[in-house]
């Protein structure tokens, strides 16, 4: 789990704005972003603005009526191992 950026808005094409902790150094396209809880709330779509301060788009995977909630939250990167491994631990519950 890396260290993403904190999620400022949601836009009109209903997507999370996230201001960037750091350069982009590889594409994070179709990653999933999580909380610090480890809820899956989006998928990196693309990254936008200048070099030195990105920002991600990233499409909402929970109900819109809720993601004004996360305006604020701190967010992470998880790679495809750590998804699937997140998932089989949420069936064997």
């Amino acid at each position: 789990m890396r260290r993403f950026g904190r999620i400022v808005k949601v836009t009109r094409s209903r997507n999370f704005l996230i201001k960037l902790y750091t350069k982009i150094e590889r594409d994070p396209k179709d990653l999933k972003v999580v909380t610090r809880k480890m809820e899956i709330i989006g998928v990196v779509r693309d990254i936008i603005g200048r070099v030195e301060r990105p920002y991600a788009l990233v499409k909402i995977l929970v109900p819109l009526h809720l993601a004004e909630n996360y305006i604020g939250a701190d967010t992470y990167l998880i790679t495809k191992e750590e998804e699937k491994k997140l998932l089989r631990r949420s069936s064997n519950v």
